[in-house]
């Protein structure tokens, strides 16, 4: 790796849809979107060192697939020249948004919508080509803070939470702020299925907040290590009203950070790509499959008898869906063993970006960031792919919903890990 003057870009585009398309996020929700709360927004960031460029993306979608990366990837390589492997896209996996980019999930109802795609894909190119030509001298900082009153472990909000926000702070040569990229683990679920408008969720409301004392700063978002966290225990309604408070929470850590950040000229970009197999565990027979089903639907009914608070109900809830997504991934995965994906690295500088195509927890990526060669490393979850959730030994053994819902064992949670770990030396090393 070779240091140079470092070049950046950022820009922002509006890709909200009109009313009337599917919402993802959850399979109870059955009406269709009835308008915009606050915009969905897919944001560009791009860094160029002598002959070396990345591109990171941030969309407010619940995830992209493979096939809409790698078509997105392959026009900007041939509008601008960066190399499919320097891009990557990230997803916020606002709840509130609308469906049509996830690739065939089984339990999780999809509804893909190439002509959506197709627009949105248009939205970003333009954008993209727009922000090259306006690239200029910048500075780079890296801080971390902590963030306490968001996400906490959806099954036990006495376990282990990655609390931690990653700030990347990208400044123009006269100290102002271009584009400040954040980092943060956990669900973007303070709406629930009941809400039929458009909307960022709390990673929204904290970009606006920011974007009140920063009008001309680009602010991105990136989910960290969301598996197992989500705002279950934390959130006091599913309201807008509660969007905005939790975005309060997060903005204000990020504004504190930001002043604590110093800046410096030169950087250091490197990437690399790594295809991986995720192959799928032992799926129970039918019987034993129903069985648990069946125990999981009275356990909840039980709950709702003796009057248990919301997050138990929830919880029961969502082990009762996970038994049958389970019940239906036997059928719908048929003959396959496992799923073609991939992961990423970029480096900026001493940071680290891990992506990872789906859902990565807590232990995973508190155990990446400890190995890690860098001394700042942050996982990026919905990257580039969806292929649902890779729980850890400990979720599996207490067969929540994650772990029933999701098609592997421990053993892909590992793999992942080992993965980033080879991927950070191989950058490093380049």
């Amino acid at each position: 790796m070779t240091q140079n003057q470092l070049l950046a870009a950022a820009i922002e585009v509006d890709i909200t849809p009109p009313p009337g398309l599917n919402l993802d996020g959850y399979a109870a929700r059955a009406d269709k979107s009835v308008g915009t709360h606050d915009p969905l927004i897919g944001q560009i960031l791009i860094l160029e060192t002598g002959a070396k460029k990345v591109m990171i993306i941030c969309l407010d979608l619940v995830a992209v697939s493979l096939a809409f990366t790698s078509q997105l990837r392959m026009e900007i390589q041939q509008a601008i020249g960066i190399p499919p492997e320097n891009i990557l896209i990230s997803c916020s996996h606002t709840h509130s948004s609308v469906s049509g980019f996830m690739p065939p999930h089984p339990g999780i109802p999809t509804s893909p919508n190439p002509e959506l795609q197709q627009k949105v894909g248009k939205q970003l190119l333009a954008a993209i080509t727009s922000a090259y030509d306006q690239r200029k001298p910048a500075q780079v900082g890296i801080g971390k803070g902590i963030v306490e009153g968001i996400g906490l472990n959806r099954n036990d909000p006495n376990a282990a939470v990655d609390n931690e926000v990653f700030i990347l702070r990208v400044d123009t040569d006269s100290g102002d702020p271009l584009a400040v990229l954040m980092n943060y683990g956990c669900h973007p679920t303070v709406l629930g299925y009941s809400n039929l408008y458009y909307s960022a969720d709390y990673p929204g409301a904290a970009r606006a907040n920011l974007r009140k004392i920063y009008p001309n700063t680009i602010f991105m978002y990136t989910n960290g290590a969301s598996g197992d966290i989500s705002t279950r225990f934390t959130r006091r309604e599913q309201t807008f009203k509660e969007v905005e408070r939790m975005g309060r929470i997060l903005s204000g850590e990020v504004l504190k950070v930001m002043q604590t950040i110093a800046t410096h000229p030169a950087s250091i970009l490197a990437a690399s790509v790594a295809a991986i197999e995720l192959k799928f565990r032992p799926f129970p027979e039918p019987e034993t499959a129903q069985l648990e089903l069946e125990t999981l639907k009275k356990e909840l009914q039980l709950l709702k008898d003796r009057g248990a608070d919301h997050g138990e109900i929830r919880k029961a809830t969502t082990r009762v869906e996970g038994a049958a997504g389970q019940l239906m991934m036997r059928k719908d995965l048929e003959g396959i063993t496992s799923y073609a994906s991939q992961m990423q690295v970029i480096i900026i500088d001493t940071l680290a970006l891990v992506g990872i195509p789906g859902e990565p927890f807590t232990k995973t990526v508190l155990e990446i960031k400890s190995k890690s060669p860098l001394p700042n490393t942050a996982v990026i979850s919905y990257a580039n792919d969806y292929r649902g959730y890779f729980p850890d030994e400990d979720t599996i053994a207490q067969k929540s919903y994650e772990a029933l819902v999701s098609p592997y064992g421990a053993e892909t949670a590992l793999m992942l890990r080992d993965t980033a770990l080879e991927l950070i030396h191989r950058s490093v090393n380049v």
